[in-house]
């Protein structure tokens, strides 16, 4: 399954500033989520140890061999997920703060720092995303 790939852009900034303002969601939520969706392809949800399938949040199913090989992929999945999810919900904030803040700078006709930074700069920060 190939992976979708994800862009910051103006309106997607706006629509998040009015969820946020409303109160329907957190940041931490918009963050997970975009975890989720972007590492459905390894993240478990269902085992089922008598036919010894794993159905991932994607939808793909993987049939194992032995109870052995189904456990241990298990224990991968369960011991990876917390650490990956730090990791890229850490680097979601970054990216975000960087994003709103350089766009904060264009807004100021005043500050020559935001200049230093062009659309590229913007671009390679959301495609770490």
């Amino acid at each position: 399954m190939k992976k979708e790939i994800y862009k910051i852009t103006s309106q997607y900034m706006r629509d998040l500033k009015k969820q946020l303002d409303n109160k329907e969601i957190s940041k931490y939520d918009i963050a997970h989520a975009s975890f989720r969706k972007n590492n459905a392809d390894w993240i478990i949800t269902d085992v089922n140890k008598t036919k010894l399938t794993i159905t991932y949040l994607n939808g793909d199913v993987r049939v194992l061999p032995t109870y052995n090989e189904l456990m241990r992929r298990v224990g991968w999945g369960n011991n990876s997920y917390k650490s990956a999810r730090r990791k890229f919900i850490k680097k979601y904030y970054k990216v975000i703060h960087a994003f709103t803040k350089h766009k904060a700078r264009l807004n100021n006709n005043n500050n020559t720092i935001a200049n230093s930074i062009n659309h590229k700069q913007v671009r390679v920060l959301t495609s770490q995303i």
